[in-house]
């Protein structure tokens, strides 16, 4: 089992080694930039006395705890922080438990003296020791930011919390699942789940005996992320909800373990459906081909676009009245509110809708990735044979990637607009659809690129496109908290989607974005007439 460890940690030992350290160097430069930017009592106060009063920023922040520097960094970047930890532990689980089965290396592995469930022991473990080093990493950056040791001890102790939480999850959805796509998407499921839950739960949260202090509500109690937050570690510390995370752990971990020797190697204790006798009409071309196999995951992205934008609309009323009852927190509002807004309500459905833009841009980048697993798996070659022009095997994902990104802005943009109307704002549904669709030309430039990293560098594909994805939401979510100069904030697409609804929105950086992405697009796939197919 040792040189089973040893071959997975050196398997992952720059993966592993690039999530820790942006993991702690994202905590260290969030909590220096805090501290820069609400480094006065005044300032701070301001600040968590908007958020114990806004269920808006409940929701996508959390609870505030008091206005110490630490609590107000925690409530600031602790979500974010545990979602790091939880998509880590997730890809790491999968890929050397159901990834190693569709590789064949398990078979190797099961041809020797031992048991059947040592490579999952030996990718749990794995798992535990990367979290530990996050865990490690995060507390060192919030202690060298200048914060107090036993709370940065306690922010990384419940990072790495919910991170081997979803590392139990993880290995229940490779045993459930066929293959490691599958085994990701539920997992991925759980991870979006978690944080709704949290979300929700805090977003309904109530005061307590301090005003700027929330307590959140009973759905928050259901999520490993909510678990690790009620921590409070530079407030009312309360470390015990972290032997929620680990019973978790442990409970998934076993299960994974009985179900591991309850089904043949390759197989899924989800079995797979019949297929049809002959195949659909619309599998008779490319086109149709590249659109089954993206359908699912666009259904998924597009779920999550109804919750936003249910969300958006149900929650607009109460986070707008919060703010208008109380003259100092309208006050700090407009100082946070993006240009080109008018009113409060306009300011918070133009936040949600940015959040929107990133769900269309990740379901863009994940059908062009599709395109390059096909490739690896043999199965474009197999396409390339038959009567099949060389440029329609980037074409074909890149039109299935603009419908996705039309489908989640569409599913989002109406949704929030029924939401309003159900709310007594059916004036707004067509102000709704418009903010969310403006949201198309950034998430269609992440799409473009991609598809010109497949072309030009198709063994880092997977890692530059979700690379430039996640500096991209970075840089327009934290860039002005970081205090980055402004043309390096504008390095992200989001930083120029025009403000809807509001009157003064700039339209020229959006038809700028259309043309350089189409323009890629296109050089995309006139290069790739000229390459090889590559695995």
């Amino acid at each position: 089992m040792l040189r089973l460890l040893r071959f997975q940690a050196r398997r992952d030992r720059r993966q592993l080694s690039i999530w820790i350290l942006s993991t702690g160097l994202f905590a260290a430069f969030s909590a220096t930039a805090v501290l820069s930017e609400f480094g006065g009592l005044t300032e701070r106060t301001a600040l968590m006395t908007l958020a114990a009063s806004n269920p808006a920023l409940l929701a996508l922040r959390g609870v505030p705890d008091g206005v110490a520097a630490g609590a107000v960094i925690t409530f600031q970047v602790f979500t974010y922080l545990a979602i790091m930890a939880a998509l880590m532990s997730t890809f790491l689980t999968v890929r050397h438990s159901r990834g190693d089965e569709e590789a064949g290396r398990a078979e190797l592995v099961g041809g020797t003296p031992v048991s059947r469930s040592s490579a999952l022991i030996a990718t749990l473990t794995l798992g535990a020791l990367a979290n530990v080093g996050i865990a490690i990493a995060v507390g060192l950056g919030f202690a060298a930011s200048g914060l107090p040791l036993a709370g940065s001890v306690l922010v990384g102790l419940a990072t790495g919390a919910v991170g081997l939480a979803f590392c139990g999850i993880a290995a229940v959805a490779a045993q459930l699942a066929r293959s490691s796509r599958a085994a990701n998407a539920i997992a991925g499921i759980s991870i979006a789940v978690a944080f709704l839950l949290r979300a929700f739960g805090d977003a309904l949260g109530t005061g307590t005996d301090s005003p700027l202090r929330v307590a959140s509500a009973w759905p928050s109690w259901l999520s490993p992320i909510g678990w690790a937050q009620q921590v409070r570690p530079f407030g009312e510390t309360s470390s015990w909800p972290l032997l929620l995370d680990v019973a978790l752990a442990a409970v998934g971990a076993a299960l994974a373990l009985v179900l591991v020797h309850r089904r043949d190697l390759g197989s899924g204790v989800i079995g797979e459906r019949p297929g049809r006798a002959r195949a659909a009409r619309s599998l008779r071309g490319s086109f149709g081909l590249a659109w089954r196999l993206q359908r699912g995951a666009m259904i998924g992205w597009s779920s999550g676009a109804l919750l936003l934008g249910v969300f958006a609309g149900g929650l607009a009323d109460p986070a707008v009245a919060a703010v208008e009852s109380n003259a100092s927190i309208r006050a700090a509002m407009q100082g946070l509110v993006p240009a080109g807004t008018s009113g409060l309500l306009d300011t918070f459905v133009a936040a949600i809708m940015t959040f929107l833009g990133v769900l269309a841009a990740g379901a863009a980048i994940q059908a062009v990735l599709r395109a390059r697993s096909e490739e690896t798996d043999g199965h474009t070659e197999l396409v390339a044979t038959g009567a099949v022009h060389r440029g329609r095997l980037i074409l074909d994902p890149l039109g299935v990637a603009l419908l996705s990104i039309v489908g989640v802005l569409v599913v989002g943009g109406i949704s929030a607009g029924i939401a309003f109307a159900v709310s007594g704002h059916p004036d707004r549904f067509g102000s709704s659809l418009a903010a969310a669709l403006v949201q198309l030309p950034a998430a269609a430039m992440f799409a473009a690129a991609s598809a010109l990293v497949l072309v030009l560098a198709p063994r880092v594909t997977v890692a530059v496109g979700w690379g430039l994805f996640a500096i991209g939401f970075v840089l327009a979510e934290f860039g002005g908290l970081f205090g980055l100069p402004e043309w390096v904030r504008g390095i992200s697409p989001f930083a120029h989607t025009p403000v809807l609804p509001g009157s003064g929105a700039h339209w020229w950086p959006a038809v700028v974005m259309l043309v350089v992405a189409a323009a890629v697009a296109v050089a995309a796939v006139t290069l790739t007439r000229r390459r090889d197919l590559t695995l």
